[in-house]
């Protein structure tokens, strides 16, 4: 009688796609782990400090509540999850056994898998993006937001003005929930609006409001009232005055690690222009063992349904190609 098969999968990364994927594995009889450098699952649905209505039967739950809610999931079958956890090294031994090196609080640590599941998410894009402007290092931190924080402490923008920066979703909701709280809001885009047609027509049609689409921030520095921005667009170029400064300018893949921790006999994963992982539509990478799940793989429409539908459909794919070498 052949010995039973329950192939070993390490997920990198405890956000909602990784959490799917190992629930999915679990349940299809495959042995997961779970691996994160942060000290708490979620991803970046613990940034999402507003109530997410997007995802069915989940009615009125932050990014938060709903990461809590999956994570006693997961624990709940004692699918083991290692917080805390950063990778150092991804071998290969000669019978294709993957072995993860771990830094760990308590030391160092390594990880057996037959398969590796690639679910490190995005991270917003901050600082980085200003750090280079003139004046940018003599300006206020506190008047400065980056990404999901942009959305906290709202209330506090009554009488202020604000400059957002951006032109997604996010910027422009930002903007519109800014002008509830009683701010009054510039936007400025380096290309054309691409968010939903109802926020740019709210925008539009409200007062102390101003949309600037192809334009950019040249300078921002101090002044006796705030900060001053320089902006400069098609119409020219002026300089405006604001209480406080949003940027909301997108996200970059969490893939940069996998640079220095991968052994000779690895090759590296297919990476597009910007740095996101190339999978089929299957999540499989161009390294055999290797696969994609979540935002890390630049899906059209990021948001947590796609990346709980990735994870699943990565574990059956998985467990569709471990049963191929299955001992019969």
């Amino acid at each position: 009688m052949p010995a039973a098969f329950s192939p070993r999968v390490c997920v990198i990364g405890a956000g909602p796609a990784g959490m799917s994927c190992a629930l999915w594995l679990h349940n299809l009889g495959l042995e997961a782990t779970l691996v994160d450098t942060e000290k708490s699952p979620g991803g970046a649905m613990l940034l999402n400090f507003l109530n997410n209505n997007w995802v069915l039967g989940q009615r009125g739950l932050s990014g938060l509540e709903m990461a809590a809610r999956f994570t006693e999931h997961v624990e709940s079958l004692a699918i083991p999850l290692l917080l805390e956890c950063r990778p150092t090294r991804l071998a290969r031994d000669a019978h294709g056994q993957f072995q993860l090196s771990l830094e760990t609080p308590q030391g160092i640590s390594s990880v057996e898998a037959d398969a590796i599941v690639l679910a490190t998410g995005t991270r917003f894009r901050g600082r980085e993006i200003l750090i280079g402007l003139p004046g940018f290092g003599q300006c206020d931190p506190g008047r400065l937001r980056y990404g999901p924080h942009c959305f906290t402490r709202l209330s506090m923008l009554a009488g202020k003005r604000l400059l957002v920066i951006g032109g997604g979703d996010n910027a422009l909701e930002n903007a519109a929930l800014a002008l509830d709280a009683g701010a009054s809001v510039t936007v400025v885009a380096r290309n054309q609006f691409r968010a939903q047609a109802r926020f740019i027509e709210r925008l539009q049609a409200a007062g102390h409001c101003a949309l600037h689409a192809d334009a950019r921030l040249t300078a921002l520095q101090p002044s006796p009232g705030g900060l001053l921005a320089s902006l400069e667009g098609a119409a020219g170029q002026w300089q405006l005055e604001v209480d406080r400064v949003h940027l909301l300018a997108g996200y970059a893949p969490n893939t940069a690690f996998l640079d220095g921790i991968l052994a000779a006999e690895i090759a590296p994963p297919l990476k597009d222009e910007r740095g996101y992982l190339c999978g089929d539509a299957l999540g499989r990478t161009s390294t055999p063992g290797l696969y994609v799940a979540g935002d890390v793989g630049n899906p059209a429409f990021p948001n947590v349904l796609s990346a709980l539908a990735q994870g699943a459909q990565v574990a059956k794919t998985i467990e569709f190609d471990l049963n191929q070498t299955r001992p019969r």
